[in-house]
């Protein structure tokens, strides 16, 4: 009796103290939060100055009112994942993420939580207003900036259906959803996933890959549909299953049809099934959930429809995180350094400086880009910097030419001095902001790097028209001709050439367009500009059905075009050992 008595109270013990630590989350309204109060830290730039519980009431286009909660945790990071739970009617938002571990999970890996909840009448089956103004107002705060190829939706409860339901007709917007407790889920929906198109009109909504788990009491033919439509969407076909201790149903693509060689889509989604809702609940299980399943799947930008793609973090494929103070300011930038360098089997290898969008990251646009992948198979170092933040808060990170060309001259020296690099074969690359992060390093300090490769972004016409090189500068422009921006009609579109004849003539090379060398390799073509020998040192490419993104394809091009290409001592370019003169 005395143990009984003592295991009661420690029982209790324990919930008061849960409640306690529950209570001490503060739930702050977003309308009192001033972003005029705020600035950049210059120790970290980066960092977002508000964590807790936010409350947000939403006002829909029909004019009803509902209420979200964000939770952001003091260990947030900048572009990382966010994750919408969709919780039970009645239940306590901050209790609810307590109790099913998804704020430890928050707490640990730095990421944020949104907690949507059942209106006056519980949760209604078309809840689409509802879910699509959360998206909006999660892509539209100004004081937090999270990874938009990693959006995630789980529903738990009677909150399941309306996740189930939004994830059919917004399927491209995922990189992966669950929903616990699918069992009165109405199937009728399912047709308007298969006739209703997605951003890609020859491509419905139900035949876009998105990983799925969802969990019922019982196996009803509602939920036997629901299955095959997800594994349909999948392409997985056949009725093989494997299992582990959460899911008693794992389908996968068929490792035997995967090619190595698909880099741009990945078929990685898989669909889950578990036979009991109330296990769903659990600490464990959400661990499983959050680190084995949904985040480890990102939908990168690639077409109309984003392609999947496996992801890891920087610091799982082993990369250094380098932090150094430049000009007051704490910058960072993750370095990837292949096995064979690593184990010593090869060394002074080139370097490859690769810049992301704004908004971006170093870890997103190496997820995003897989040029770790190319640095490991063809043997080079890459740098993935990060942009940072000046003056007033901005959500995103991005590249000027103050003070980045002075980050990018420290961030230099120091992957010289500090690993295995050929000094002769520093390569600068970059996408959208990041091509004109790459552009500036050219424009600036091209006695500094070999050759560079921008892609899909372009400078001022007046910064190429009043560049003045001593050195031969070979460049190669890459271009999407699906990219709003540069495709036919798009304001860039007749820059690009422009921009392209502007060098040549820094090489004495004024031949027009039509008289330069063409070529077309797949979906790649372009023109080719000589100097007076004939020495290659210009290439324009485009990209057939490439939107504003890079894909993986690319970067094997891009690297090949750069590595012909070393920077003497005294300034001098050559091409595969040649000199070229100017």
């Amino acid at each position: 009796m005395k143990k009984r008595i003592a295991a009661l109270f420690l029982t209790l013990v324990m919930a008061l103290c849960a409640v306690q630590a529950m209570a001490e989350i503060p739930i702050i309204a977003s309308t009192d939060v001033n972003l005029e109060e705020y600035t950049v830290d210059p120790a970290d730039p980066l960092k977002c100055f508000i964590s807790g519980m936010i409350r947000t009431d939403l006002t829909l286009e029909d004019g009803t009112a509902r209420t979200l909660y964000q939770y952001i945790p003091e260990t947030v990071q900048y572009r990382q994942a966010s994750v919408a739970i969709a919780i039970p009617t009645g239940a306590d938002p901050v209790e609810f993420i307590e109790t099913t571990g998804w704020k430890a999970q928050a707490d640990e890996q730095g990421f944020t939580l949104i907690v949507i909840t059942a209106g006056d009448q519980g949760w209604q089956h078309d809840e689409s207003a509802y879910t699509a103004a959360t998206y909006k107002y999660m892509n539209d705060r100004t004081y937090l900036y999270t990874e938009i190829a990693a959006f995630y939706m789980v529903g738990y409860g009677d909150g399941a259906n309306a996740v189930m339901a939004h994830a059919v007709v917004n399927s491209e917007k995922f990189s992966g959803f669950a929903a616990f407790g699918v069992d009165a889920f109405d199937v009728s929906v399912l047709e308007t996933g298969r006739t209703t198109p997605s951003n890609d009109p020859e491509i419905m909504k139900s035949e876009v890959k998105v990983p799925v788990w969802f969990a019922a009491a019982e196996e009803t033919e509602s939920v036997k549909e629901l299955r095959a439509y997800w594994q349909n969407a999948n392409e997985l076909t056949g009725t093989d299953a494997v299992r582990n201790d959460y899911a008693d149903e794992i389908y996968t693509y068929p490792v035997y049809m995967i090619k190595d060689y698909d880099l741009t889509d990945m078929h990685v989604a898989t669909v889950r099934v578990t036979w009991d809702t109330a296990r769903a609940t659990t600490p464990e299980f959400t661990n499983e959930l959050w680190n084995n399943f949904l985040r480890r799947v990102r939908r990168q930008e690639s077409a109309m429809v984003n392609a999947l793609r496996a992801f890891a973090t920087n610091a799982e494929l082993g990369m250094d995180t380098v932090k150094l103070v430049v000009d007051g300011v704490t910058r960072e930038f993750d370095v990837y350094v292949p096995t064979a360098v690593k184990e010593g089997k090869v060394q002074n290898v080139p370097v490859v400086f690769s810049y992301h969008g704004n908004g971006g990251s170093g870890e997103s646009f190496s997820n995003r880009t897989s040029w770790n992948k190319t640095a490991e198979e063809r043997q080079f170092i890459c740098v993935f910097p990060t942009g940072s933040r000046t003056g007033n808060f901005k959500p995103t990170a991005s590249w000027r030419e103050e003070p980045d060309i002075e980050f990018f001259k420290v961030a230099r020296a120091y992957v010289l001095e500090n690993y295995s690099v050929d000094k002769t074969r520093v390569y600068v690359t970059g996408q959208s902001m990041g091509s004109a992060m790459t552009w500036y390093v050219v424009l600036n300090c091209p006695e500094l790097i070999a050759a560079a490769a921008p892609n899909d972004g372009l400078l001022n016409m007046e910064l190429y028209q009043e560049a003045k090189l001593d050195v031969v500068m070979p460049v190669i422009f890459n271009v999407g001709t699906l990219d709003k921006h540069f495709m036919e009609g798009g304001r860039n579109y007749q820059q690009t050439s422009e921009v392209m004849k502007i060098m040549a003539s820094w090489y004495g090379n004024t031949k027009t367009e039509e008289e330069t060398f063409k070529y077309q390799t797949g979906r790649f073509y372009g023109y080719v500009w000589t100097n007076k020998d004939g020495l290659p040192v210009l290439q324009e490419q485009w990209v057939v059905d490439k939107i504003h993104a890079m894909i993986p394809e690319e970067t094997y091009l891009l690297y090949d075009f750069m590595a012909n290409y070393t920077r003497g001592v005294d300034g001098t370019s050559y091409y595969m050992g040649v000199a070229i003169e100017k």
